[in-house]
């Protein structure tokens, strides 16, 4: 059977027990026809993730019995935050979702010259990220920080491991990972590409420079490459 994921806040669980909220009732009782002895998975967006079946459907309320619970459940042993100039329209909110399921840790979007976007509706974002997460099976939601801009990030991230996806670059993702290290930033321009200022800046904390192939690729593309990239790195590393 296929595993369905719910949002639920660990203050909704007592003894074993289990309630879902009234919105994420109704998706289990109308949208998915959920019945009495459904298992379900429960995702506290901390991660942990606890699995349980529905024992009480009580009008537009279903709830539960916990009959385990696993930590970093969906999760990688790396952290890898992503770095990510502000695109326009719906493109960012593609970004926000693709690097939910692909496992981001954290979001920081920034502001680059030449971007076109400004602002971030973050309670979108957030929504964004929830959903994402649920569809992937994923015990945390990934952290989405407010829109920043690059000097103010390299002050905070200067000693990083710091991993800049970029046309011009010739180092190699494979000698970047390694089982000692466990954080990791990969960054990602903006539509139009870094300035020459900008790129002068990140030269300050000594990024390890990535080219993702021959060709120019879109913010959100680079994004999906980034991260499936490194995953599949990563997944070699621990195997």
């Amino acid at each position: 059977m296929e595993e369905r994921y719910f949002k639920i806040n660990s203050d909704s669980i007592t003894q074993n027990k289990f309630s879902l909220s009234k919105s994420e009732s109704s998706h289990f009782i109308n949208s998915l026809r959920g019945k009495i002895n459904d298992d379900v998975w429960l995702l506290d967006g901390l991660g942990c993730a606890y699995k349980g079946t529905i024992t009480s459907i009580n009008k537009d309320l279903a709830s539960g019995l916990v009959k385990e619970t696993m930590n970093n459940y969906g999760e990688s042993k790396y952290d890898i935050n992503l770095v990510v100039g502000l695109v326009k329209g719906s493109r960012m909110d593609f970004i926000i979702e693709k690097a939910t399921e692909l496992g981001a840790k954290s979001i920081q979007p920034i502001i680059f010259k030449r971007c076109i976007k400004k602002k971030l509706n973050i309670d979108r974002a957030q929504k964004i990220i929830q959903s994402a997460a649920k569809q992937s099976g994923r015990s945390f939601f990934p952290n989405i920080f407010p829109v920043s801009t690059l000097g103010a990030w390299i002050k905070d991230n200067s000693s990083n491991i710091n991993i800049l996806f970029h046309m011009n670059g010739s180092d190699s993702l494979k000698n970047v990972f390694n089982k000692v290290n466990s954080s990791y930033n990969i960054i990602i321009g903006p539509e139009g590409d870094f300035s020459e200022v900008e790129l002068k800046a990140l030269e300050s904390i000594k990024p390890i420079t990535v080219n993702l192939g021959p060709r120019r690729l879109r913010s959100e593309t680079s994004v999906i490459a980034g991260l499936a990239n490194i995953n599949h790195i990563l997944n070699y590393i621990n195997g």
